[in-house]
């Protein structure tokens, strides 16, 4: 196996498409086989999860189904928290934050705030200051 040329201590399955000044911690899982776009200058978190498959419908039906594939695409700019984990088939958008230890299963709008278990969106972010306004 090639070394991933982000952080020699992430895996990475499949062949995510991952844009320029994107930087990813440890001991991230980056699932690109079900297809998953990340955008430029994203920061992804150590310990960060991001699913394109899930073979639980495979597992429960004794191998009877496929594995489910659902592409995953985070935008430009977009920070991901510690040991966050993003589900298949999720879009988030540009200049977002999704706090650690989030579990996003919706899609997320440019500009969000989205935390806890399951992600909610509690904010927006203004991308000329860094500001957080709270809903």
């Amino acid at each position: 196996m090639t070394p991933n040329p982000y952080n020699p201590l992430a895996w990475f399955v499949g062949e995510p498409v991952i844009g320029e000044r994107t930087w990813i911690g440890p001991f991230c899982l980056i699932d690109g086989s079900g297809g998953l776009e990340i955008g430029r200058g994203c920061d992804i978190s150590g310990g960060v999860h991001i699913y394109t498959h899930s073979s639980a419908k495979r597992c429960v039906t004794d191998r009877a189904v496929e594995i489910e594939r659902k592409p995953v695409k985070i935008g430009d700019c977009t920070f991901i928290g510690a040991n966050a984990v993003i589900h298949m088939g999720v879009t988030i958008g540009n200049h977002c934050i999704v706090g650690a230890g989030a579990v996003v299963k919706i899609d997320l709008p440019d500009y969000s705030v989205a935390v806890g278990v399951p992600a909610k969106i509690t904010g927006t972010v203004d991308p000329s200051s860094g500001k957080i306004t709270y809903h």
